[in-house]
């Protein structure tokens, strides 16, 4: 008999849209967002928008770009995610180094959300605008509009059941109706590799 474990897919999409009220002291610079996705284990994924130009002529910075994220879990790990946030970055390197690609860049402000409101909400899915808090070095010119990055989160469960067999389950006739042929020959590989 195999063991029947109760697993779920999840499928997350994170949308960064656009900033607003972005504006930079100093010289020019390239804006991007990063932020950091919850992978289990105590651990978290990095990514990075594109960058684009910062001019201070415009108070709003658009991106509209989207990441997706598909793993699995179980309920314990659902429950976990819902304790966790999402932690996004607004971030600018300076136009004028040479060597911009692997510069370091610097925090323009900082903001997050909790993946509960996101498993709590209707449908799953939220799109708010996320007040971003400033930095302490006021990269940013005085203004008494806060700065918003507007964000779109979107998550798709669906359960699904798997089954692990046991390795007396494995039949080792290749006539009967209640074993794979294909899960047996995999086995004798897998058992041929492990002893090599």
């Amino acid at each position: 008999m195999g063991i029947v474990e109760s697993l779920c897919c999840l499928k997350f999409e994170v949308k960064i849209l656009e900033a607003r009220n972005v504006e930079l002291k100093s010289s020019p610079s390239t804006l991007f967002v990063r932020f950091y996705l919850y992978a289990g284990n105590n651990t978290k994924v990095e990514l990075n928008t594109a960058e684009i130009c910062s001019r201070s002529d415009k108070e709003v910075m658009i991106w509209n770009q989207s990441f997706g994220l598909e793993c699995q879990g179980n309920e314990t790990a659902v429950e976990e995610l819902k304790q966790e946030n999402v932690v996004f970055e607004l971030r600018r390197r300076k136009t004028s180094s040479f060597l911009r690609k692997w510069s370091r860049s610097e925090l323009v402000g900082r903001g997050e959300l909790s993946w509960k409101s996101v498993l709590e909400s209707n449908g799953m899915e939220i799109e708010r605008f996320v007040v971003m808090g400033e930095t302490k070095d006021r990269i940013l010119e005085d203004c008494d509009k806060p700065l918003l990055l507007k964000i779109a989160l979107k998550v798709q469960a669906s359960n699904l059941v798997k089954t692990k067999k046991k390795v007396e389950d494995l039949c080792v006739c290749r006539d009967c109706r209640e074993c794979n042929c294909l899960d047996y020959e995999a086995f004798v590989v897998a058992c041929a590799l492990d002893g090599i």
